[in-house]
């Protein structure tokens, strides 16, 4: 995983969560006690054997600093060429806040490029789940895509508030809708879709290519989910990698605490008699 860099971005204001992000990030929220949402990324990445890491900050990030600065650095040593970074908003090439996913990486593109990576990992830093991510970068190498994406079987009402994917038998990706209101379902499986986790894999040079190209187009929202994907898998070798849960229980674990409620549940998970999330 030398050639690897992995970029989380962190930056989410997560206003439904309310008022537990009115003096932090959503990232930074407590979790399970004494952790933070953002640990589960962290310690995938950690476990993976991803050790260079820019975070990506934007709204009330100075709890979510600290808590790296305390809990995170010692963990990696910069003289064998491992860190973690947090970068706020840099301004470098705009003078506005972050306008989507893929305007986030942009503007820090030149941090990405002084690295020189083979391949740049892209996460969010807001979801409860285990994963390896070093599986899904080899499945990313051996079929020498351009991006590969984390998927994961959903229910159909649920693919509203996804980018919902259609594959073929190679697990190629032939189609993509971001939030569609009619998702289509997986071929034999009319209750369930397959959705996007927001995990990328991107050879590094395609993602330079890409960005430069949408930061130049005025009708761009500048997301990954919206502009980039959509407009990239006719032409290019796009992937869908499944998720495979670390968590080693019947059914898969992920979750998105972006409401009070999914918060409370994903809580609650943890204190069963036998907990559907292992910490």
């Amino acid at each position: 995983m030398k050639d690897v860099l992995t970029v989380v971005l962190a930056g989410g204001r997560g206003s439904r969560l309310e008022p537990l992000t009115r003096e932090r990030a959503k990232p930074a929220v407590p979790f399970g006690g004494l952790y933070r949402i953002i640990d589960f990324t962290l310690s995938n990445c950690l476990n993976s054997g991803l050790r260079k890491i820019v975070l990506l900050t934007q709204y009330k990030a100075t709890s979510l600093d600290r808590h790296i600065n305390v809990g995170w650095r010692h963990y990696f040593v910069r003289d064998l060429g491992e860190f973690i970074d947090v970068m706020p908003p840099q301004q470098r090439l705009d003078e506005s806040w972050y306008q989507g996913t893929a305007d986030a990486v942009y503007q820090n593109i030149y941090t990405i490029e002084k690295e020189r990576p083979e391949y740049v990992v892209i996460l969010a830093g807001d979801h409860i789940y285990k994963m390896n991510y070093g599986t899904m970068v080899e499945f990313h190498k051996r079929h020498h895509a351009d991006l590969t994406i984390g998927a994961l079987r959903v229910p159909k009402p649920e693919g509203t508030q996804f980018g919902v994917m259609q594959v073929d038998t190679q697990s190629r990706i032939v189609g993509f809708e971001e939030k569609p209101r009619e998702p289509k379902p997986i071929p034999g499986d009319d209750e369930h879709c397959l959705a996007s986790m927001g995990i990328y894999v991107f050879t590094a040079r395609f993602l330079f290519e890409q960005l430069l190209q949408d930061a130049n187009r005025p009708d761009s929202q500048h997301d990954f989910g919206k502009n980039i994907i959509p407009s990239i898998i006719q032409s290019h070798r796009v992937f869908a990698f499944p998720f495979r849960d670390e968590n080693r229980k019947v059914d898969a674990y992920w979750r998105d605490v972006g409401t009070l409620d999914a918060f409370y549940e994903a809580n609650m998970d943890l204190v069963r008699l036998d907990p559907q999330l292992t910490l």
